[in-house]
């Protein structure tokens, strides 16, 4: 297996490249999400609200493949800095497989739960209807997510985010052609409405993974086609999950944290669920590129602790700490000062613009703590340790769920309450990472310093 030489080079010239691509991927794709929505609000707020509650059910899904994806970014990263390419090969064959069984099992859990879901978070009787018809063809695309996923992590360990990022990009394009042809029925007469939707993301999911596939077969220098390299291996299977467990479970708590929300919001009706829906897409929209370069982070660092070269180690931080900011902080400004403009676009609803808008202004402040957060879980990552950033997020979603059920029994209770909590819950966020994190660096480092200076 050829990788990609990480320890080498420009640090700063490697995140630029590594998260370019795949920031080109996050923003199609996100801006898919933003389109997604945009045709899905000619539909309603209940609509929308529909969508909102079934996407969250992404985030679940999410916290699977989080958890097979970091855990196969660093293992193969590190075997990879090592030179070990047989070792790589076999954790890409494994993790693939592991992705695979874990989407089947996702796919039976998802269809025997949906409903009750459905019935359970909606704030109508209408948006459990349309939740309900949106799940049934996108819970399969999500299924099916998982293997792609880890399949682009596992390439993105060996230095190869190209082929994964152009997979996605291109899955993402036939999602935005297909989404409106099938929402309104654009040629064929037969309008699918939210169901459409999810069923431009299943086709154009099962484009992408087959496209995917195809590649890396083809190149036969990832996967290992001997039979018995297909063979369960529990260690190995421990091994990936043990480092990725924290990171998948930073994703459940995301879905439970949005499913909180929701049911927070329930109680105002349908117009704050759909408005909190369409900020989080924009609000995810602001987030790309930081997720990019922590994305890239742990490539670099795994591959540069593998081989015992702690001083780029500790650059990679200083410099995506650096670009996370300065993309963060552009976004944080446009949030704060044109938020009603960034909603506006994707519901003629003036209730749902207005608690949007809202919504916006108070969690731009977020963002900067944020892009701090992801360059220490980057370094986490590339360490193969990320329970630090575990962590973090526990203490985060505990505090905002905690205060928030202790406020929502008074009668003035708002919305606003929500955000400002999660502000604070950000900050507390950002103190224990760059606590946990220097020590993560020290433990780490040290002795690989030690052996340099002998």
């Amino acid at each position: 297996m050829a990788a990609r030489d990480l320890t080498g080079g420009s640090v700063r010239g490697h995140l630029l490249r590594m998260s370019g691509f795949m920031l080109l991927t996050m923003l199609v794709q996100t801006a898919y999400g933003l389109i997604d929505i945009f045709w899905v609000g000619r539909l309603g707020r209940d609509a929308v609200a529909a969508v909102a509650l079934g996407s969250n059910l992404m985030m679940a899904l999410m916290a699977v493949a989080q958890t097979l994806s970091v855990g196969a970014t660093a293992l193969v990263a590190q075997a990879a800095g090592r030179k070990d390419f047989d070792e790589a090969r076999r954790l890409f064959t494994q993790s693939q497989l592991l992705s695979a069984l874990l989407a089947l099992v996702f796919l039976a859990v998802a269809l025997a739960l949906y409903g009750p879901y459905s019935d359970r978070l909606a704030g109508s009787a209408e948006a459990a209807r349309l939740t309900r018809e949106f799940l049934v063809p996108f819970i399969p695309a999500m299924a099916l997510q998982i293997p792609m996923f880890v399949l682009s992590a596992a390439l993105r360990g060996v230095g190869d985010v190209r082929t994964a990022s152009l997979a996605q990009l291109g899955t993402v394009l036939l999602n935005i052609v297909l989404a409106p042809v099938l929402i309104f029925g654009w040629g064929t007469g037969r309008p699918l409405g939210v169901a459409g939707a999810a069923l431009a993301t299943l086709l154009s999911v099962l484009a992408g993974l087959s496209g995917l596939l195809i590649h890396v077969l083809r190149q036969n220098r990832f996967l290992d086609r001997r039979a018995t390299a297909w063979r369960p291996h529990p260690t190995l299977w421990r091994r990936i999950v043990r480092i990725g467990l924290p990171s998948g479970l930073e994703l459940a708590l995301l879905a439970f944290y949005f499913g909180f929300i929701m049911a927070m919001l329930q109680r105002f009706g349908a117009a704050p669920q759909a408005a909190f829906g369409i900020g989080m897409r924009v609000l995810q929209f602001g987030m790309m590129p930081a997720m990019a370069i922590s994305f890239a982070t742990a490539a670099i660092v795994g591959q540069n602790f593998g081989a015992g070269r702690p001083g780029r180690v500790r650059q990679v931080f200083v410099d995506a700490l650096k670009l996370n900011l300065t993309a963060v902080g552009l976004f944080c400004v446009a949030f704060h000062l044109a938020p009603d403009a960034l909603i506006r676009p994707f519901s003629p609803d003036p209730e749902v613009i207005r608690y949007g808008a809202e919504f916006l202004r108070w969690i731009s402040w977020n963002l900067l703590a944020m892009g701090v957060v992801m360059a220490c879980g980057g370094v986490f990552a590339g360490f193969g340790n990320t329970l630090p950033s575990l962590f973090g997020t526990v203490l985060r979603f505990g505090f905002i769920v905690a205060a928030g059920l202790l406020l929502s029994s008074r009668a003035d209770f708002a919305p606003v309450w929500l955000w400002a909590l999660s502000i604070a819950g950000a900050l507390l966020q950002l103190g224990l990472n760059l606590l946990l994190l220097r020590g993560q660096l020290h433990r780490q480092l040290a002795p690989l310093e030690r052996t340099s200076l002998a």
